[in-house]
């Protein structure tokens, strides 16, 4: 949980950013706060249930529901940090709920539905594009990662897909020394996703015979945020190598 710290005059709720509300919220859908590291979160109303790690769109009204592969408008994008990796009641917020989304920054454990791929044996993770989970599952609002494709001197070789725009994978070898990597579960290993609690410390989470199981895909990817979004177009994917 990262403790969230006021710009200007403005009073922040308690509980950090894993803390959500119920109505009346103690802010305003739009509000922004950021923490000790630079890392900038928005207070959105939820309008769908939503675990932690999780992608969400974001409307102009900064209502915000689970990022689909099949988002067809423009939307911006966050990863939901309040609550919990729980099908437990009480434990993630619902559509009757208000709570945090980072936007900018870091976060070391954004729900993938990659088995593989990505940070490969290299341990690069140049060559990849984020885009919204094609096959929806459980729980809904995970993301994948496509390959970039290699052209060739006479045409560009191509894949279609949904950009995530503005969010990159990252090797967190090069952020060890990040303290909040003490706080935050998951982080992404050297040859791709990691199998890893999205929530330490809650029983069942990730563990696929566990009651959570709906909650947590089962593996996480770390990621840069600054502030992503959607077109709603599938667009040709190429990295333009000739």
């Amino acid at each position: 949980m990262a403790q969230l710290v006021g710009q200007g005059p403005s009073v922040l709720a308690g509980g950090g950013t894993s803390a959500f509300f119920t109505t009346p919220f103690p802010h305003t859908p739009g509000d922004k706060a950021r923490d000790t590291e630079g890392n900038e979160y928005l207070f959105v109303d939820f309008i769908a249930t939503v675990y932690y790690g999780c992608v969400v769109q974001i409307t102009p009204q900064c209502t915000a529901a689970p990022l689909l592969d099949t988002a067809a408008a423009a939307f911006r994008v966050g990863v939901v940090c309040g609550g919990q990796a729980s099908t437990v009641a009480g434990d993630h917020p619902t559509s009757d709920n208000g709570g945090w989304v980072q936007i900018y920054g870091i976060h070391t454990a954004v729900q993938t539905g990659a088995a593989s791929g990505g940070l490969v044996s290299d341990n690069t993770v140049a060559g990849y594009w984020c885009v919204p989970q094609a096959s929806v599952g459980t729980p809904s609002g995970t993301f994948s990662v496509i390959l970039q494709t290699a052209g060739t001197s006479i045409a560009q070789s191509s894949t279609d897909g949904n950009v995530i725009y503005n969010m990159w994978l990252i090797d967190m070898a090069t952020v060890t020394d990040m303290n909040r990597l003490t706080t935050y579960p998951g982080a992404s290993g050297a040859s791709g996703p990691v199998s890893r609690n999205a929530a330490a410390g809650i029983a069942g989470a990730g563990d696929t015979s566990g009651a959570n199981t709906s909650a947590f895909i089962g593996n996480t990817y770390a990621v840069f945020l600054n502030y992503p979004y959607v077109l709603g177009n599938t667009v040709p994917l190429s990295n333009a190598t000739s």
